[in-house]
């Protein structure tokens, strides 16, 4: 069965290397003609690791992924210790799997890795979507047309796929997300191999080792300010995030003027859709149920909708394909729940989750 995947994220990308564990040779289509992640940092919790182990990822993760000792939660004033959680072996022995951290685009690459030459096509954007009785036809912008038995939208919150056969309403969240990376060597101190984060009631900063742990990525989480996001040209980030984090602990606004990227995204919310699929279209991930970025909740999700999505395509026909499709929404609209507003009242609680990678089994 033709099985195509519009998307070559983490979620486009783990399902493709899922269905060839069963035998299954998708084609993978790609909107640039370069899919090279954000240079943004991602942590990988237990529960991930146990999915990607089974997908023979296992080494690879190990050799590119940071095991950080622990969580630290600090007073955002003076850096002082509130609150820690063990991580590195004890969160092993508790939960069978490693917590990593890593780069985006290290995850990506290792997913990439395992999948043949040819498997993902770039610099095919997808238009439109005719599903027919037998066939589902995609119209690229390129004027080239792909035909399949299936299509798999793992294309993202704003999922042109998404649009055209299940359209859903989004609107601006009222928060700004800034990321960056800063050499380990520039911060006294940023070597620790620890995930560390500073919380206040209206907006956070956190931190965690990536690349071997010679660079520092981080992350802030602030409150929008209308008419102002368009100002956020890179010559003025690094200025613009000090001035938010004026007074904040000294490692925070270290790590912030010895930047040497910083990206900054408006996430939206939309509303949960109320089919994952409709005929032979399916959704996964961020296409389905995108996530505001707390706790490993996007990442953890959108592993597990591709593991359970191949699981049950390894037995599909063309004439079966469709209650196939049903079985999988079913399957995950039930173990998805909404996304988490993390905020400091909230943070002790969910320490113990983010080491499970709560978002996936269980919930």
């Amino acid at each position: 069965m033709r099985i195509v995947i519009v998307g070559a994220g983490i979620a486009g990308l783990t399902l493709a290397v899922a269905l060839r564990r069963h035998g299954i040779a998708p084609v993978v289509l790609e909107q640039s003609h370069r899919p090279v992640p954000p240079g943004t940092g991602i942590q990988v919790p237990p529960s991930v690791v146990h999915r990607l182990r089974a997908l023979g990822l296992g080494g690879a993760l190990d050799r590119r992924g940071v095991r950080p000792a622990g969580v630290d939660v600090l007073d955002w004033r003076d850096g002082s210790v509130l609150d820690s959680l063990p991580l590195g072996p004890d969160c092993e022995r508790r939960f069978g799997a490693p917590y990593y951290t890593m780069l985006r685009s290290e995850l990506h690459a290792t997913l990439l890795d395992a999948l043949p030459a040819g498997t993902v096509h770039t610099g095919r954007y997808v238009t439109d979507v005719l599903d027919g009785v037998d066939v589902v036809t995609l119209y690229c912008a390129d004027g080239k047309r792909v035909h399949a038995e299936a299509v798999v939208a793992a294309d993202g919150a704003h999922s042109t796929v998404r649009q055209a056969v299940l359209p859903a309403v989004s609107r601006p969240s009222p928060l700004r997300i800034c990321r960056g990376r800063t050499p380990a060597v520039l911060v006294p101190g940023a070597d620790a191999l620890r995930i560390r984060v500073w919380p206040r009631s209206d907006r956070y900063f956190a931190c965690y080792p990536v690349e071997g742990g010679r660079t520092v990525s981080f992350g802030a989480v602030l409150p929008g300010e209308p008419g102002r996001l368009e100002s956020w040209v890179p010559g003025r980030r690094v200025g613009d995030l000090l001035a938010a984090f004026a007074g904040w602990s000294g490692e925070v606004t270290d790590l912030v003027a010895a930047a040497e990227w910083i990206g900054v995204w408006t996430p939206h919310r939309h509303s949960p859709s109320r089919a994952w699929c409709r005929g032979r279209v399916a959704l996964i991930g961020d296409a389905a149920h995108p996530e505001l970025p707390f706790l490993p909740q996007g990442l953890a999700q959108s592993v597990e909708d591709a593991v359970v999505l191949a699981g049950l395509l390894r037995t599909a026909t063309g004439p079966t394909v469709e209650k196939v499709l049903e079985r999988y929404a079913a399957a995950r609209r039930g173990q998805v729940g909404p996304a988490v507003d993390l905020t400091p009242d909230r943070l002790d609680s969910l320490l113990e989750l983010r080491a499970a990678g709560v978002g996936t089994e269980g919930r």
